[in-house]
């Protein structure tokens, strides 16, 4: 009961979080750079731009309790790269994945278990934990920090590490500021121009009241993509006379073509009334509209019926190439998803220093999020008679249909209709209070924090029932519909067929009404009952931290320990498909965690620190993967076999113990090599992976997430940062930022080691950078060497066996080169994609390729404008 008044009581009286006031202190290290610069001397080298910012990350990462690394804006908002996840991909230890026109998948150190928090806060989309970081664009930000060890004080989740984003605030400028930024990117692929415009405003002054200060900032990008797939079908046994040869039954194209548009905003104000006491409020805001077609081929190159020759790999029984005749199975389809999602964040807080040595803060956040589809597929059959295949080229595949024109919409006659939509929706409310006492630097324990968090989640989400509506058997020829077909985009590799037939994108949307009365059904269908669930999850949190110092001799130690303890209660309501009847399931779980942490600082001198960090932590499951729902799929592929997922309302979270030991010698402001070795064990982690399963008679390809017991991840990561100011001439304007991350590490599955998915044993980036006078510059080299993308993606009849999708290594290369027309004007230039990469993944074998993914290359002009 005295717990509840004195939460109360801090409610009550407006004192907000360490959370924010956290973030703060970091900014406090980042302007160090800056008064150290307003205080030089008037002969003394000023140092501005890319240095300031390398500067000011350096001062982050060796001030820093944790394991972290930091990239701040070189001025206000201005960032190397156009998003957060592009940004990312330029830290050790983390590896990004390019897709959609731009970053998507994250993982730190090989793991995809992180958290990500704006601002100090914990933020996510509808149906996942992590918000999507491609949403918010860096003219937003101040800095980026990832975490790879995590403090007691901060919110927990977050196995692999914490990507904490910070936008500006009022307080964080000397007065009156503002920023313009006109951008428009060229896309090689999908050959567009397209426009991105941010600004920034921010003012700062004193009244009778205190100081006070208001930002307000505003961004709108606009994206189109394309990408372009060429595939294989797993290896299967497809000689029913010689069931040792191997080959794919499906070959097939796909080219996606996509639009996207961000509208973004973030506010925030600050008030000082006196020094002693804070006020803020501060929010921000992102809609996306994302529409988006992929064009799908797939032609079926072996089947038992048909009449085959093909010819094998010299010394395999792999199937090379292959004719085959008969009345050979041919399919266009056009799937056109309509997203809009928009997702809210906003806060109130303050911090009291109660007196010199006492402060008081507490923060209360509320997140909102909504995301919506529309996904209309249509349909269409050829009808050739021959088709010739090779199933490795380039990567890929290349097919074609000798004789027959797959341009002639007389040559294809409607499918069936797939009739999707979906809807989710989150919400959270997220109220903390902190307390910080500092006993002085001279006593060995010199500050002890303390802390309570509550949270309330909500999610929820549902899609269509009875999507799949067959031909009916009466519909008009294709031909006969106006407007109904429109070339498929044409494949820039040389992979056979180059163009077909698809139902146009527009046309689907335009007409869907009219489409499923000539399917045979009126409007949209209501929901499906085993797609629907609800999760509410409360948390509550209680924390305790000490700092301590001493002398050792002549070597200085300090230190952090402390505990978070964590309970976790979750409501699962949903269907499932028990007996082939519905059946309503509720799972209502209580967990207490207890979350240990213990950091050590050694100075051997001002310039060389070691690090031992050890701690505890926890990632929960996706909200998705509580569903007790399952979705099946209407179609078998070739085999017979039908597709189909789920979830798990009985997941547990994810456990790690996590150790670091590091060491980091800064021999200038912005020189530093730094080592550190890591390990990682883990308890119950989650992953997906296919089985077969009979469900109404039919073998469906399930794909669920369900915990392993055992794991373990260990490496080294090495940095290292210099600009070589001593060199001569304009040679003294180059730097160097290099990083080199290697990792091994396995999970147990019944007895059997398996790999983690998405690790790469090696990863490396090196950043050539350039500033003198107003030139500046940079190129990137990124590298990842071969990762399993998904761990028993098929289980194949013998003599093939359960074999792992692998992807093949990741290089990619970007640059830019700007120039300061004047101190408040600055042009860039920027090319992503430099060497038009591609991507290869196979199956278990290279000569088993599934298929070769080719990106737009994107060059970029931006007018940048300060004030």
């Amino acid at each position: 009961m005295k717990m509840k008044l004195t939460v109360m009581a801090l409610a009550g009286a407006g004192l907000l979080s360490s959370a924010s006031i956290r973030a703060q202190d970091a900014q406090a290290i980042a302007n160090k750079a800056e008064a150290a610069e307003a205080a030089a001397p008037m002969n003394a080298v000023v140092v501005t731009g890319v240095r300031r910012a390398a500067q000011s990350a350096q001062a982050i990462k060796k001030n820093s309790d944790e394991v972290i690394d930091s990239i701040v804006a070189e001025e206000a908002g201005k960032f190397p790269d156009k998003n957060v996840a592009e940004v990312l991909g330029r830290v050790t230890g983390v590896q990004i994945r390019r897709s959609g026109g731009e970053a998507s998948d994250i993982i730190i150190r090989g793991l995809p278990g992180l958290t990500t928090l704006l601002n100090g806060r914990e933020i996510y989309t509808s149906n996942n934990r992590n918000l999507h970081l491609a949403d918010i664009p860096t003219t937003m930000l101040q800095r980026v920090d990832v975490y790879k060890t995590q403090g007691a004080e901060m919110v927990e989740g977050g196995t692999a590490g914490v990507i904490d984003v910070r936008t500006s605030r009022p307080f964080d400028f000397k007065g009156f500021s503002a920023s313009l930024a006109g951008r428009v990117e060229n896309r090689d692929k999908v050959n567009t121009n397209d426009p991105n415009v941010s600004g920034m405003v921010s003012n700062r002054w004193k009244g009778t009241y205190g100081e006070m200060g208001a930002l307000l900032g505003l961004s709108y990008q606009k994206g189109h993509y394309q990408d372009e797939v060429t595939w294989n079908s797993p290896p299967s046994n497809t000689v029913p006379s010689d069931p040792t040869i191997t080959g794919p039954v499906d070959l097939g194209h796909t080219n996606t073509r996509g639009e996207r548009k961000r509208l973004s905003a973030n506010w925030a104000l600050q008030w000082r009334p006196v020094r002693e006491v804070e006020l803020y409020a501060e929010g921000w805001s992102t809609r996306i509209d994302h529409d988006r077609q992929s064009q799908f081929f797939i032609g079926t190159l072996m089947l038992p019926a048909y009449q085959t020759q093909y010819t094998l790999f010299p010394g395999t029984r792999q199937i090379d190439s292959a004719t085959s005749t008969g009345d050979l199975f041919a399919l266009s389809s056009n799937q056109t998803p309509r997203e809009d999602s928009e997702s809210h964040q906003g806060a109130i807080g303050a911090r009291w220093d109660v007196t010199p040595s006492l402060r008081v803060t507490s923060e209360f956040s509320r997140v909102s999020s909504h995301w919506k589809q529309k996904f209309p597929i249509m349909e269409m059959n050829a009808h050739p008679r021959t088709i010739t295949g090779q199933t490795y080229v380039n990567g890929g595949a290349r097919f074609d249909y000798p004789g027959y024109d797959m341009m002639d919409p007389n040559n294809y006659s409607l499918g069936a209709l797939i009739d999707n939509w979906a809807d989710s929706r989150g919400q959270s409310n997220d109220w903390r209070a902190d307390a910080t006492y500092d006993f002085g630097d001279e006593k060995l324990f010199r500050e002890v924090s303390v802390g309570v968090r509550v949270a309330q989640r909500k999610a929820a989400y549902q899609h269509e029932s009875q999507n799949f509506l067959a031909n009916p058997g009466n519909l008009p020829a294709v031909s006969a519909i106006p407007g109904l077909t429109c070339p498929s985009l044409p494949m820039a590799g040389d992979y056979g067929m180059k163009q077909w037939l698809v139902v146009c994108d527009q046309y689907q949307h335009a007409n869907i009404d009219a489409i499923r009365k000539m399917y045979g059904r009126n409007g949209q269908t209501a929901p499906d009952p085993y797609s629907m669930y609800g999760n509410n999850e409360d948390t509550s949190a209680l924390y305790g931290k000490t700092r301590f110092g001493f002398n050792a001799g002549p070597v200085r130690v300090e230190g952090t320990a402390g505990v978070r303890v964590v309970k976790t209660e979750l409501d699962v309501n949903g269907y499932s498909l028990i007996d082939g009847q519905q059946v309503a399931v509720n799972r209502k779980t209580s967990d207490t965690d207890v979350l240990p942490n213990l950091t050590l600082k050694t100075y051997f001198t001002d310039k060389l620190i070691g690090r031992i960090n050890a701690s505890k932590s926890i990632q929960r499951p996706a909200f998705a993967d509580f569903n007790p729902g399952i979705s099946l799929g209407a179609t078998p592929d070739g085999l017979g076999i039908y597709g189909g997922n789920g979830g798990n309302p009985d997941l547990k979270p994810i456990t790690g113990k996590n150790a670091d030991v590091a060491l980091e010698w800064y021999f200038a402001p912005t020189g530093s090599l730094t080592a550190t070795v890591f390990k990682h064990k883990f308890e119950n982690y989650i992953v997906r992976s296919l089985a077969l399963e009979t469900i109404n008679g039919n073998q469906y390809r399930m794909d669920r997430p369900r915990n392993l017991n055992d794991g373990q991840l260990e490496g080294i990561e090495i940095g290292y940062r210099q600009f070589y100011d001593f060199l001569p001439g304009w040679l003294s304007g180059f730097g160097l930022e290099a990083n080199y991350t290697y990792m091994k590490g396995h999970l147990v599955d019944g007895g059997k080691e398996v790999p983690f998915a998405g690790m790469s044993k090696n990863a490396y980036n090196v950043n050539v950078l350039y500033e003198r006078g107003p030139w500046s510059g940079r190129v990137a080299y990124n590298y990842r060497s071969k990762f399993v993308d998904t761990f028993n993606y098929r289980t194949i009849a013998a003599p093939i066996g359960p074999i792992d999708l692998i992807v093949d290594p990741i290089e990619t290369i970007d640059a830019s080169i700007s120039y300061k027309i004047n101190d408040r004007m600055g042009i860039t230039l920027d090319v992503e994609n430099l060497a038009d990469r591609t991507y290869n993944d196979y199956h278990g074998i290279p000569s088993n390729p599934r298929d070769i993914r080719r990106y737009d290359r994107v060059i970029g002009l931006s007018l940048r404008w300060k004030l």
